[in-house]
């Protein structure tokens, strides 16, 4: 019997020294969790600078709306001039540029002229 006590003391002590030296895996959780923390304020503050850009945009926008159809003309021509000049640069004549882009040719032929002034 005493040697069941004495076998079961040495069991505990060495339990009780291998969970000091076990990892810690609440320490580990806590961490991910402050990780999380941080990373989910950064992203709500990123967010709410966004919203608060667009917010104003749609205020200045609202109070000048010829300035949103000019500078979406504006957008679109842009577009149309970056597409023919590939084209162009792809090899393709004048009338196939027209076709794919909805021109007439005269209009390719003087946005070309345009780019290449």
């Amino acid at each position: 019997m005493e040697y069941i006590m004495i076998g079961l003391i040495v069991f505990s002590i060495f339990l009780f020294f291998i969970s000091f030296l076990a990892k810690d895996n609440i320490k580990q959780m806590e961490e991910q969790l402050d990780h999380l923390t941080l990373s989910f304020a950064q992203e709500s503050y990123q967010l709410k600078k966004r919203l608060q850009v667009l917010e104003e945009e749609l205020l200045i926008h609202h109070e000048n709306p010829t300035h949103i159809a000019s500078a979406h003309d504006s957008d679109r021509s842009t577009l149309t001039k970056n597409r023919v000049f590939t084209l162009y640069k792809q090899g393709l004549s004048y009338e196939q540029i027209a076709r794919e882009t909805a021109l007439t040719t005269e209009e390719v032929r003087m946005i070309l002229r345009g780019l290449a002034r």
